[in-house]
């Protein structure tokens, strides 16, 4: 561990003294001088950090490498890191306030913590490695970090990285292609119409056209909970629901506001029967919510899901509370989000073309509903089955009689 000591200067002043041992166990160390007293002792605890990082030769390589013509000015990680999550630099654009807070936070939690000491032309290849490696060990609520989170957060490096390439910081991109360690994805859960009527037996009555609306229309809970009565055009055969706006968070942990979809193809007008329609009940202003929380405001999801969504699914799932009520326990742990799966699943199964699929669920690529949705697809499944079957056809009995005519062997 770094020591950082201030030094008394003769001449008035005091100058900063970073000191610790080398690999061979020799007290080395280094001296931060200046005339701004702020900058010099933020300095000097910069570089112990650095010090405690990688040890204080390879520390002071890295230092007198610095402040060489070739290299003067490059930031650390963490300075770049700010100043690329900065707003007013105007170096990550097209974000909003909440993407741009959640960033800062995973950097400071993720990138910052490992890499924020080290100059920024410092890191290479073996470095992000080791830092993917440190990454993956991590854990969330005593949870190992799922493959997604891993993904994301190595993608901020990579753009942080790729960024300083840009301005001329550093050469390359070294975290672009790193390899991370494949993890099983979680399965999606779709459920079928049954299991959906024995979850919203147990559902409050209140909240039953919401989930049905859900697995109806395939909405994002941010469309869904942001529809107004002035979206549904209910003179229309079939009625029509027009989907231009979500909720958003303005700021992390603070109240949402209105924007656009998730994407571009997020905007969108889809059908719906009447039998749907008719579960929301009397129509109201159309520029009322049609599903607004208890106080009339936007219904969160942080809110919905520990006080209505789980404990109907605990019920659902429940031995006895099934039996008194003569169901059968669906045996599965959706999300609400899996209600967007099972409205695809029931398109799907109906036959309905995947680009059709595709703009009503408001994926922006053709490939996200095939590798999202294709292993659904009983077309592909059937023709899968019938080419084993004719394969197997055709040389089957020839296959049988090698196998017979194969010597036993013993043991």
């Amino acid at each position: 561990m770094a020591a950082v000591i201030p030094v008394k200067r003769a001449r008035g002043g005091y100058a900063w003294r970073v000191m610790a041992r080398d690999e061979h166990k020799k007290m080395k160390q280094e001296t931060f001088s200046g005339p701004d007293a702020v900058a010099v002792e933020k300095a000097a605890r910069t570089f112990a950090r650095l010090v405690d990082r990688v040890g204080i030769t390879e520390a002071s390589r890295i230092r007198t490498q610095r402040s060489g013509a070739a290299t003067r000015g490059a930031p650390t990680v963490g300075e770049w890191t700010d100043a690329y999550l900065d707003k007013s630099t105007g170096i990550l654009a097209g974000i909003t306030d909440a993407t741009r807070a959640d960033y800062r936070r995973d950097a400071n939690r993720y990138i910052v913590p490992r890499l924020g000491e080290l100059p920024v032309d410092h890191v290479d290849v073996d470095e992000v490695a080791r830092w993917v490696v440190w990454l993956e060990a991590q854990q969330w609520k005593g949870k190992p970090l799922a493959a997604k989170t891993v993904r994301s957060k190595h993608t901020l490096l990579s753009q942080i990285l790729g960024a300083a390439a840009v301005k001329g910081h550093r050469t390359g991109n070294p975290a672009r292609g790193a390899k991370l360690t494949r993890q099983r994805k979680r399965k999606m859960v779709v459920l079928t119409a049954s299991e959906l009527a024995v979850l919203l037996h147990f559902l409050p009555e209140q909240w039953r056209p919401l989930v049905l609306w859900l697995a109806g229309t395939g909405m994002r809970w941010g469309e869904a909970t942001a529809l107004t009565w002035g979206d549904l055009d209910r003179d229309a055969r079939p009625m029509l629901v027009h989907i231009d706006k979500a909720w958003q968070r303005t700021q992390a942990g603070q109240k949402r506001t209105l924007g656009p979809p998730k994407t571009d193809a997020g905007e969108r007008t889809i059908s719906v029967p009447d039998s749907l329609v008719s579960q929301l009940g009397k129509p109201g202003r159309g520029d009322a919510l049609i599903f607004p929380s208890r106080t009339g405001k936007a219904l969160l999801s942080a809110s919905f899901n520990p006080h209505v969504w789980s404990p109907a699914l605990t019920r659902a799932n429940g031995t006895e509370a099934c039996e008194a009520a003569g169901l059968t326990p669906i045996g599965k742990r959706p999300r609400v989000h899996d209600l967007r799966h099972f409205h695809a699943s029931a398109l799907i199964g109906a036959g309905r073309p995947l680009p059709y699929i595709q703009a009503r669920l408001g994926h922006e690529k053709i490939t996200t509903t095939v590798d999202t949705y294709g292993h659904l697809l009983p077309d592909a499944q059937q023709g899968d089955a019938d080419a084993v079957a004719v394969i197997l056809g055709a040389s089957l009995p020839e296959l049988v009689e090698l196998v017979a005519a194969l010597p036993e062997i013993e043991g």
